[in-house]
């Protein structure tokens, strides 16, 4: 027997649906408060996925692995500009780019850097708090929370940031899947969309 197509997909909803409590306003901002308390009492994170950006004539895609602690960060992205392994670094000293046939640059900001060399904005600086499902801290932002008291969609850095999915690590709750979009800023009226799918993530005090 043919089970029909929408009762199919209801029911495949029904499973994969989250077992949270829906909160009521009060509750959901406590939820939120307490989601920052946790990030700010982990000071070293990894997490590992794909990242894909796309404008309306080009786009490139990579697996990406990205580790952090208070003094430096590390970021690999793996497969994009005619394959290889990208190699980012930033510590107190500076910042040191590494492309795939083995030649090095260097900056202040890896940011800035991976844009010079590649041509491509992705913003690191922002990322670093947006991965986790936060604001950049003491910077003008428009936050919409989700039933759940987690971050849902947030306007900031001139950046429209969707958060369309989350899974929990240990005690917190962290993005899975983030869509983001912003103007080129060329004059060209083309849109940069960011995809990031991360399927990997280790927080630690």
């Amino acid at each position: 027997m043919r089970i029909p197509a929408l009762l199919l997909l209801s029911a495949l909803l029904a499973g994969c649906s989250t077992t949270a409590v829906r909160l009521t306003e009060v509750e959901r901002q406590a939820a939120w408060q307490n989601h920052l308390r946790q990030l700010n009492a982990s000071h070293r994170w990894s997490l590992r996925g794909r990242v894909a950006l796309h404008t309306e004539d080009k786009g490139w895609q990579a697996r990406l692995s990205w580790v952090r602690s208070e003094r430096e960060q590390h970021i690999q992205l793996t497969g994009p500009f005619g394959g290889g392994v990208v190699s980012l670094r930033q510590d107190q000293d500076g910042a040191v780019l590494r492309d795939n046939r083995g030649n090095e640059y260097m900056d202040s900001d890896t940011e800035h850097l991976l844009q010079q060399v590649t041509g491509w904005q992705l913003p690191i600086n922002g990322l670093q708090y947006w991965v986790r499902g936060q604001a950049i801290p003491d910077k003008t932002a428009k936050l919409e929370l989700d039933e759940y008291g987690r971050l849902k969609r947030l306007k900031q850095n001139d950046w429209d940031i969707r958060y369309l999915a989350y899974s929990r690590y240990g005690q917190l709750q962290l993005p899975r899947r983030i869509f983001m979009s912003r103007p080129v800023g060329d004059g060209s009226g083309q849109i940069l969309e960011v995809r990031l799918a991360l399927n990997s993530w280790q927080s630690v005090p």
